[in-house]
C-alpha cells in the first residue's frame, strides 16, 4: 500500500471505509432479517394454530350445548324449535336426519358427514352426532366462516411488524456502523493530513536546496550553511519516518551511553535551527547521565523533543535543556498545549495545533522509545506559556 501515490492511497482508504461500512450493514441486516423472519414464521404458526384450536373448541362446546337441549326436550317432551336456533345462531348451523338430509339449515355447502371436523382456507366445518336421533336430529353441523380473513389479517400484521422492526434495526445498524467506522475515518483523516503536512514539510528544505544549488556563488559560507541545514532537515525527516514506520524491525545495539556527550553533539545542529527561528537555546549540565540504550533511539527521542520546543516556540522565546539527578528536563516558552488535547499528544499523526507544520510523529516516537527502554516521561503545559518535559533515567 505504501508504494501507491499519496492521492491514490487516500482514495483507496475512502473506498475501504465504504466497503467496510457496506459489509457491516449487509452482515448485520442480513442476519437480523433471517432471525426475525424465523421468529415471525414461528409466531404465525403458533397464532394460527391457537386460532384453529380455540375456534374448534367453541364450535364443539356450542354443538354439545345444543345436543343437550335437544335430548332434554325430547326426553321431557317439551317443545324445542330448531328453526329458532338456526335463525338466532350467530353464524351458520344445520340440523340433519339419519339420511343426512337437512331438517333445518342455513348451510349451503355440501357436507362431508364422514368427517367429524375439517377445514379449508375459507371455513371450518364441525359435524356433531351426539344427539342420537332425538327430535329426528342425527347430526348437528356448524360452519365457521371468516377463517381466511383472520389468517390474512394475521399475516398482514406480522408483515407490518416485521417491516417496522427491520426498518428500526436498519436505522440502528446504520448508526452503529457509523460509530464502528468513526475511528477508521479519524485515522484516515489523520493520514490525509500527514500526507499534506509531509509534502509541505519536505518542500521547505528541498526548495532551499534547489535555490542554493542554483545560486551564482555556490561555495559561499552562507550558501553552504543553508545547504547543510536543509540536507540535515531532510535527513532528520527520513530518519523519523524510517524509525517509526518504514524501516523493517532490526536488532539495535544497546550499550551504556554517556548522554551528555550525545546531547552536545545534537545541539550543534539544533542550536543553529533555533537561531534561525530566533529562539535562544541553552544547556545546563549539573550532573552526568549514563544509560543503556541504542544511540539512534536516544537521538530520535532527544531530537524530537527539542525540535518541537523550537517549532512551537515564540519569536524571541527560550529553551532550556537541563541535566539534573538522572533527569533530562526540556522546558520552553512556546504556545503550550491545551488541557483538553494533552491526553492525545502521544498518538501517531496527532497534532495539538495547526499553527506550524509537522507530521504528528515526533511525540509518538518519544513515547515509543520511553516505553521500550523504561524511561519515565512526564510533562506540564499551559496554553500560551510553554511546556516542560521531564525524562527520568534510572
Amino acid at each position: 500500500m505504501l508504494s501507491l501515490p499519496f492521492e491514490e492511497l487516500v482514495i483507496y482508504l475512502i473506498k475501504e471505509e465504504r466497503r467496510t461500512l457496506l459489509q457491516f450493514l449487509v452482515l448485520y441486516l442480513g442476519s437480523s432479517f433471517v432471525l426475525f423472519a424465523v421468529i415471525a414464521y414461528l409466531f404465525y404458526q403458533n397464532e394460527s394454530k391457537a386460532f384453529y384450536e380455540k375456534t374448534k373448541s367453541m364450535m364443539q362446546m356450542n354443538a354439545s350445548v345444543l345436543s343437550s337441549k335437544i335430548i332434554y326436550a325430547h326426553m321431557s317432551k317439551k317443545p324445542f324449535s330448531l328453526e329458532d336456533v338456526v335463525n338466532k345462531y350467530q353464524g351458520k348451523i344445520g340440523f340433519y336426519d339419519k339420511n343426512n338430509h337437512p331438517i333445518v339449515s342455513s348451510i349451503e355447502d355440501k357436507i362431508d358427514f364422514s368427517k367429524h371436523f375439517y377445514q379449508d382456507k375459507k371455513k371450518m366445518i364441525l359435524v356433531n352426532q351426539s344427539t342420537f336421533g332425538h327430535l329426528g336430529v342425527e347430526s348437528i353441523v356448524i360452519e365457521k366462516e371468516g377463517v381466511s380473513n383472520y389468517i390474512m389479517n394475521l399475516q398482514s400484521k406480522i408483515m407490518l411488524y416485521l417491516i417496522a422492526i427491520y426498518l428500526f434495526l436498519s436505522l440502528v445498524g446504520y448508526f452503529l456502523a457509523k460509530l464502528f467506522i468513526k475511528p477508521i475515518q479519524a485515522k484516515r483523516v489523520q493520514l490525509d493530513n500527514f500526507i499534506k503536512d509531509s509534502t509541505h514539510e519536505l518542500n521547505t528544505p528541498i526548495t532551499a536546496l534547489m535555490l542554493s544549488l542554483d545560486a551564482p556563488k555556490l561555495d559561499t559560507p552562507k550558501n553552504l550553511e543553508r545547504i547543510r541545514l536543509s540536507a540535515k532537515r531532510v535527513s532528520e525527516i527520513h530518519k523519523d519516518l524510517s524509525y517509526l514506520m518504514l524501516e523493517e524491525p532490526k536488532e539495535r545495539v544497546v550499550e551504556e551511553l554517556f548522554l551528555n556527550e550525545i546531547i552536545k553533539e545534537e545541539l550543534t545542529y539544533l542550536t543553529l535551527l533555533a537561531e534561525k527561528r530566533k529562539v535562544s537555546l541553552t544547556l545546563v549540565e549539573e550532573d552526568e547521565i549514563y544509560f543503556k540504550i541504542d544511540k539512534e533511539s536516544f537521538v530520535r527521542l532527544f531530537h524530537n523533543l527539542v525540535t518541537n520546543a523550537i517549532k512551537y516556540n515564540k519569536i524571541g522565546g527560550k529553551i532550556e535543556v537541563k541535566l539534573l539527578k538522572n533527569r533530562l528536563i526540556i522546558s520552553d516558552t512556546g504556545v503550550g498545549i491545551a488541557k483538553k488535547k494533552q491526553s492525545a499528544i502521544y498518538e501517531r499523526f496527532y497534532r495539538a495545533t495547526e499553527q506550524v507544520g509537522g507530521f504528528g510523529l515526533g511525540l509518538n516516537i518519544v513515547h515509543k522509545v520511553c516505553t521500550a527502554y523504561g524511561i519515565g516521561i512526564e510533562f506540564e503545559s499551559k496554553e500560551g506559556e510553554g511546556t516542560v518535559f521531564i525524562l527520568g533515567f534510572k
